[in-house]
């Protein structure tokens, strides 16, 4: 059989082309494919190589060798650095690739080629996005207009939370379905507003929990805040804010052991610190300015005014 070589100009465009291809467009390969939705940490963002060291990479390379070592595994990663839950739903975007990548797959007859596993990894954007200068928290993080802005911001996340769930679960019925939770990258450091970033944090993961536990939806929920609640520094990136390259193999073990159901067990070099308690404490000492038990008193009681002290955090951390 004759091989025809391309023009030197075509076969150029042709290698230009390729990466973008097979990235995160509907392909004709026969193994299943993992999809990913959600925002820099689910694209790799702390990572020295993202494509390779992000967790999502290596939860499929894992999944590869793993449960999908006899059909192989194609990922497909969606997700989008700093995207919110409603970049999730906005035209074009990643939830909208998502149900074509699953009508393309099972437009045929082989089922071999399905999606198999879907990851949802969202929600500190969300969060953050109140520290922008055209928050009403920027200016004042104290002001009605502020506790208003974190309630929508609440309620926007469950709306939208749920609709992604819920339009995959109708597209891909067989699929595995895992939601990620949030962790704040403050933990353990020794700082006086740790306990209040801590309560923000865990709002929102109030409502990613809930949202997951709706047996409707069939989504399966996966905590990584415990791992990470007194890691300190040990895992986060120097940005401050993103898992570095151990911190995106704890959010991996994490999912894959969710996705094997079985508890996560991290390798030894990665446990550098005591292991989380099940309960934040206030071993601080001294005066902090801040009332770890009057917060614990006050959040169960008052769910926006938990997020508006979690949120009022990440406001000043965005402005230093």
């Amino acid at each position: 059989m004759m091989i025809r070589a391309l023009p030197p100009l075509a076969a150029l465009l042709l290698l230009a082309l390729t990466p973008f291809a097979t990235a995160g467009t509907a392909s004709a390969e026969t193994e299943p494919a993992y999809l990913a939705l959600g925002d820099s940490l689910a694209f790799g963002v702390g990572a020295t190589n993202p494509a390779a060291e992000g967790y999502v990479a290596l939860t499929a390379g894992a999944l590869g060798e793993g449960l999908f070592a006899g059909s192989g595994l194609e990922l497909i990663n969606l997700s989008e650095p700093d995207a919110t839950s409603a970049d999730l739903i906005a035209p074009g975007g990643q939830l909208e690739r998502a149900l074509t990548e699953i009508a393309t797959r099972q437009s045929d007859s082989e089922t071999s080629d399905d999606v198999a596993v879907i990851s949802i990894d969202i929600g500190s954007s969300d969060l953050s996005a109140l520290s922008r200068p055209d928050s009403p928290c920027f200016e004042d993080a104290a002001s009605g207009l502020c506790r208003s802005a974190l309630n929508a911001m609440l309620g926007d996340l469950q709306t939208n939370l749920t609709r992604v769930l819920r339009e995959l679960r109708g597209a891909a019925p067989a699929a595995d379905v895992y939601v990620v939770d949030v962790y704040h990258p403050y933990a353990g450091a020794g700082e006086p507003q740790e306990a209040v970033a801590a309560i923000g944090v865990q709002q929102v993961n109030g409502v990613i929990a809930a949202v997951s536990a709706d047996d409707e939806l069939g989504a399966r929920f996966v905590t990584v805040h415990e791992l990470f609640k007194r890691s300190g520094e040990q895992w986060v990136a120097p940005d401050g804010v993103h898992a570095n390259n151990d911190g995106h193999r704890v959010l991996s073990e994490a999912l894959i052991a969710a996705i094997e159901g079985r508890d996560v067990a991290l390798p030894t070099d990665l446990v550098q610190q005591p292991s989380p308690g099940p309960a934040l404490t206030d071993d601080s000492g001294g005066d902090d300015n801040v009332s770890l038990t009057l917060l614990l008193v006050i959040v169960p009681l008052a769910f926006v005014a938990g997020a508006f002290v979690g949120a009022a955090y990440f406001v000043v951390r965005g402005r230093r």
